[in-house]
């Protein structure tokens, strides 16, 4: 792939650039899960009313129709002005393409414009207490009842479902078949009695993530999405673009810990140190390579017109370079790095998980030893 800019994705570069100059969403609340969550579906609209909530999305479903480069683009341009990503990221990156994909003309219709206004917010039914890295083991039961499904069971780390109005879920419909042929792919109501939303408080002292309690809980037939039954390959299109949309941006985020780690090195003189040096350039240097390697993802979704495994392996590396970063910036700082007031003691604690959020470590190996290098299973 060529890495080079056209002078259409300068340009594209440049306008996005000053947009975000000129409507900067300013400091984050602190302290307030709820303000920050609401200052960040506000900065959606006002990404939207811009026409940049969802450039990566089709014009036709209210995108921008940006090219995979200048998707790309966005990201990276949204990371190095220090913006968050929006408040509807879900559904943005999730949600979105799921139902491009595979929902019917009637659920585009109905759900594709409140994702992009922010209006309605979305969050990922997937996991449970048993079923995490082997998602086809899910319990949660789906029983048709006329024209509604009525759910039962339990999913567990739902980020953002404090907030959620729909939710993507997979739930068990034919408990006969082989496990990955018995799943269906809904789009659930969270505002019923039938779901209760339960928050789980991290070592960060936040709650991203919470537990679903589902009972009873209804869902008309015509939000089952890509037909009954087929319901993995359905979440296997979330999940490649969960693991590829974010990569652009979290590499930026991981480079920006970088350039705090290297001002903090020259202010305090420890760069002149050999040792010091040679950590960070490797750093660097890793940083580099997750940037160009999910470049190179690009070229698989332009050959195949989705994503490839090849978001498993810059998940897998970005991981395991933000948990080195952090892990450094403490051991260089000392214990200023981990008091109450600094923000590396939360980049600390919150980056123990990015080695199991979006796909543990161990099985994104696996993908990628399979089906990229083509290595035997055994």
């Amino acid at each position: 792939m060529d890495l080079t800019f056209s002078e259409e994705e300068t340009e594209f570069r440049d306008e996005l650039r000053a947009w975000l100059d000129a409507n900067h969403p300013g400091e984050e609340p602190v302290g307030d899960e709820n303000a920050e969550f609401a200052w960040r579906v506000e900065w959606q609209r006002r990404l939207n009313e811009g026409g940049w909530a969802g450039v990566h999305w089709p014009v036709e479903y209210g995108g921008r129709g940006a090219t995979l480069m200048q998707s790309a683009i966005f990201f990276e341009e949204l990371g190095r002005s220090r913006s968050p990503l929006p408040g509807n990221g879900l559904g943005l990156l999730l949600a979105g393409p799921t139902i491009m994909a595979w929902g019917t003309d009637e659920q585009k219709d109905r759900y594709l414009n409140p994702i992009l206004s922010a209006e309605e917010i979305w969050c990922q039914g997937f996991s449970e207490p048993e079923a995490g890295s082997d998602l086809a083991s899910l319990k949660t039961k789906a029983v048709r009842d006329g024209d509604d499904w009525v759910i039962n069971g339990q999913k567990v780390w739902t980020s953002a479902a404090q907030w959620s109005k729909w939710c993507m879920l997979v739930a068990r419909t034919d408990f006969d078949a082989p496990k990955h042929k018995g799943l269906s792919y809904f789009l659930m109501d969270m505002e019923q009695e039938g779901v209760q939303v339960r928050p789980l408080k991290q070592m960060t002292g936040g709650s991203e993530f919470n537990e679903l309690f589902i009972e009873d809980a209804r869902i008309p037939h015509d939000n089952l999405v890509g037909g009954e039954g087929n319901g993995w390959m359905v979440a296997l299109t979330t999940l490649m673009n969960e693991r590829s949309g974010l990569a652009f941006f979290l590499q930026v985020r991981t480079r920006q810990l970088l350039e705090d780690l290297f001002g903090y090195a020259n202010e305090s003189g420890k760069i002149h140190d050999p040792c010091v040096a040679d950590k960070l350039a490797g750093f660097y240097t890793r940083a580099e390579v997750l940037r160009l390697t999910a470049y190179r993802g690009l070229t698989q979704i332009e050959r195949y017109g989705q994503p490839g495994p090849e978001g498993a392996l810059t998940k897998w590396m970005w991981s395991s370079l933000n948990q080195d970063v952090t892990q450094y910036a403490a051991d260089l700082i000392g214990p200023e790095a981990v008091t109450s007031d600094s923000h590396w003691s939360y980049e600390l604690m919150r980056a123990r998980g990015n080695t199991i959020e979006g796909g543990t470590s161990e099985i994104l190996k696996n993908i990628v030893a399979e089906r990229v290098l083509g290595l035997p299973r055994k």
